[in-house]
Parts: structure tokens; sequence; C-alpha cells
């Protein structure tokens, strides 16, 4: 499970999404006039009539002044109708349910500490229900996962482009929940002994549901994931009786890498740098390449051997001298005109880069042979270190590879 509530960098998912972002912009720009019109002349006026500098003689009787009075009960009056329009109709939207017969209603359970998934009968009378609780991960003093973490049948499964009307309630015996969805700027208070509802209309993707109201010890872990499918995809699941149309996602890629606190370190699908390299492409920065090429690197265990550095590398052929260039050649993704000095590398990497058929590694991306030789034997340079996961299996490896290509 990710450490952090994803959606919001950009994801406007739901239809209604960019009405309620509008509005809390509105509503805190506003604020921000009004704190400063009200605070700034507060300050101003107790520096400039402070007791030791202004005498008794010079204070005026001043009853009113309408025109002053006017425009401070006009103006504040008019952003406060501003706030009211923009919060009234993007509730509106939130609140106005579509008409159920062309919508698909599902059933939402939420209780300690799990969420449940119940959909209408399909042509053959058969119910798809779906949920459960996120398991988490059990690791052994050294890190090592011994049981893994599941996520398989723990999603929403609904169509593209499709009106859901989502029925929401808790045991009597449970405590309020509330289903969070940060992409689609929505959240609902799901009440024991009560039915509420909510709405939306998504495009396709994954979105992580996260309960938003404290509910006790696994709260954290009250996860699940809305998956919006193609809505030919999604009918040829609804009316079959297989569990879920995504296969096993406890095997997939994004599982794995949540399963092993990758995440935690690694950004994947966006430019964002957290503690190290974004995943989704191999983008080497220029001075992460000057750093290998003056110091070298031994971590890996490539077939190849180590990667020389400095001295070494010049005793190869390098031409030292154009180190810059040959960095700049790599980091802007190995476009334009080949610096001659790069024929000692493509010793090693290849003319693309590639890595000679996992002999060395891959320049340009993160394919089965790197993530495997990163993964058992760790990795030091510029950024820091990585350490070794030498446990994670072949299958986890290329699960992984396979995700990244997407």
């Amino acid at each position: 499970m990710a450490n952090m509530l994803n959606g919001f960098e950009g994801a406007r998912a739901a239809t209604f999404a960019a009405d309620v972002e509008q509005a809390i912009v509105i509503n805190f720009w506003i604020s921000i006039v009004l704190f400063i019109s009200v605070i700034g002349p507060m300050v101003y006026f107790a520096w400039k009539y402070r007791e030791n500098n202004v005498k008794d003689e010079e204070i005026s009787d001043v009853t009113h002044h309408t025109t002053l009075e006017i425009v401070w009960t006009v103006i504040p009056t008019a952003l406060m109708m501003v706030l009211f329009w923009f919060g009234y109709t993007s509730m509106s939207a939130l609140r106005t349910m579509p008409d159920a017969d062309t919508a698909i209603t599902v059933q939402v359970e939420g209780s300690k500490w799990k969420w449940r998934y119940e959909y209408p009968a399909n042509k053959d009378g058969f119910v798809h229900k779906l949920g459960g609780a996120y398991t988490k991960p059990i690791q052994d003093e050294n890190g090592k996962i011994i049981e893994k973490g599941t996520m398989d049948k723990s999603a929403l499964y609904v169509p593209a482009n499709t009106n859901i009307i989502l029925e929401m309630t808790a045991p009597l015996d449970d405590v309020i929940h509330a289903w969070f969805v940060p992409a689609f700027r929505m959240k609902e208070d799901v009440v024991p002994g009560r039915i509420t509802k909510q709405w939306f209309n998504a495009e396709v993707g994954e979105y992580e549901v996260e309960c938003a109201e404290y509910c006790g010890t696994d709260h954290s872990y009250m996860y699940s994931r809305v998956v919006v499918l193609p809505k030919a995809e999604y009918d040829a699941w609804f009316e079959s009786n297989e569990d879920t149309p995504k296969g096993n996602y406890l095997k997939s890629g994004d599982a794995i890498l949540q399963q092993h606190g990758c995440k935690s370190c690694h950004a994947i699908g966006t430019d964002k740098v957290l503690v190290g390299p974004t995943l989704n492409t191999r983008v080497l920065t220029k001075e992460q390449v000057l750093d290998v090429i003056n110091n070298g690197q031994d971590k890996l265990g490539y077939a190849m051997g180590a990667m020389p550095g400095g001295n070494d590398l010049e005793a190869m052929g390098f031409d030292m001298t154009t180190a810059e260039e040959v960095a700049a050649y790599v980091a802007g993704g190995m476009k334009g005109e080949q610096p001659a000095s790069f024929a000692t590398c493509s010793s090693c990497h290849g003319e693309d880069g590639a890595g000679l058929y996992g002999t060395s590694p891959s320049l340009v991306s993160y394919d089965v042979d790197l993530l495997r030789n990163v993964l058992k034997n760790g990795k030091e340079g510029m950024m820091g270190k990585m350490p070794a996961f030498p446990y994670v299996s072949e299958e986890e490896i290329s699960a992984i590879a396979e995700h990244l290509k997407k």
C-alpha cells in the first residue's frame, strides 16, 4: 500500500471534479482577499494610532462615514454571494443523482476495516460480490515478505463514461466511515443503519479509495480502488461469472511494487521525483552519468563486470575531455549526433544503449535485467544507497518490468 494519498496530482477523473476544484480555488482566493482586507487595515491602524503616537487633543469625534460603510458592506456581501454560488453549483452537481434507469447502482458496505461491493444480477442471475480487507504484507526481521498482501478482489470495477450510483451503508454495530476518492474530488460518509448515496461518471483508469473518517485500529489499511474499464471490457466481465475482469491483481507489477514498498521512494507515471528515480522511464541526468564516468560502478553484478571510471576508463580509450558531451547525449535520450567517445561506452552498452542483451545495464529503459541486478545487488550512487531485495522472485521482477512498459 502506498504511504500517501494519490489522485491530487492533476487528476480530475470524474465529470464533476473540475467544478469542485474550481469552487475550492475561488473560495481560497476570496478568503485570502477578505483576510487581508480585514487584518491589513487593523494592523496598520493599530500601529498608526498607538498610544504613544497620538495625543488626546488630536482625536476627533467621528460618528460615521457613509461611503466607507456602504463599501465595507456591499463588497464583502458580493464576495460571499460569489462563494455561495460556486459552492451551491458544485454541490448540486455532486448531490443531484442521475436517472437510476440509465445508471448502474452498486451497493457499498463499509465496515471495520474493509469495503464490499455488490452489483445487480446479470442476465444469468449471477451477482458479483467483491471487496474485503486489504491484507497487510507480513515481513520477517530482515524485511523479507513472508505473506503477501492482497487487493485482487477489493476493487470496484465500473464502465467508463457511465453514471454509477453508490448506495452506501455500514452495519448497525459498526462505526462511521467515509468513502473518499481524491481523483474524483469526492467524499461521502458511510453511516451505520443509514443509506447514503453518491454518484460519479469517470474516465478509464485506476483510482485509489481511502477511508477519510478515523474508524479504529486498521483505519489506514481500509483501502480499495475504483477500476474504470472500457465499456465493452466491463460488459464482458459483468455477464460472466469471473471474480474480476483484471485477473489476479496480486501478481501484477503494480501490486508487487506496493508490497515491497518501492512506491515510497520511486514515483511511477509522473515526472515527480521522490527519494529515488522515477520508474516509468529510464531517465538519467547529466550529473548522474558524469558521476558514473568519473567514479565507476561496481554494485550491479553484471556479466561484463565492474564499470571502470576516471583513469581506468581513459586507459580504455575514452576521452575524458568530452565526458560532459557524452553525459549530455545519454541524458538527452541518446538523440542527435553521437559523440565519438561514446564508442567506448557502446562496446558494453551497445550502440542503442540497451545493454547488449543483458550483459551490461540498459541506459534507456528499466528492463528485466536491470531490475534484477539492482534488486538482487542493491545500488549506490550520487542519489544515495538502494538496498538489495534478494528475496524478490523472477516472476515478480518480470511482472514489474511489464508494468513499467505501459
